[in-house]
């Protein structure tokens, strides 16, 4: 099954717009350029974006659809290889204060963990290890 293509457009010099089939659009850019995201950047909200999809219904479930939930993905840097990312760490911030019993607060927790770790395509693409493949017209 493949989905729909997403497009990256050359704007300017080092600087580059993404649309997909659906009307979205998003600023890409060399490191430094204000409004817009580099692909590291954008490989980090993807990975948080997915979790936070992934993972929003368990806890909107137990607190509420008003709950303000933030994602933040951090990466750290290959020290041989500065292009690569060593890892890369998620963090909800989330109040799970309403929840008063210690055990359902794990349990709740556990199982975002586990909708994550089965659901969330784009972590565990990047966690397999998905081949990619470029071509060029020659």
């Amino acid at each position: 099954m493949s989905s729909s293509p997403v497009e990256v457009t050359r704007t300017g010099a080092s600087t580059f717009t993404a649309s997909n089939g659906r009307g979205g659009t998003v600023e890409i850019a060399a490191g430094g350029m204000p409004d817009a995201f580099t692909p590291g950047e954008l490989l980090l909200a993807a990975i948080a974006g997915c979790a936070q999809l992934t993972g929003q219904n368990l806890l909107v479930r137990r607190l509420g659809d008003d709950a303000p939930i933030t994602a933040r993905a951090e990466r750290t840097v290959d020290e041989q290889d500065p292009e690569t990312f060593e890892s890369v760490g998620v963090s909800f911030e989330v109040d799970l204060s309403a929840i008063t019993d210690e055990a359902e607060r794990t349990k709740l927790v556990e199982a975002v963990r586990r909708a994550i770790g089965r659901h969330c395509t784009v972590s565990r693409s990047v966690e397999r290890g998905t081949p990619i493949t470029f071509t060029l017209p020659s």
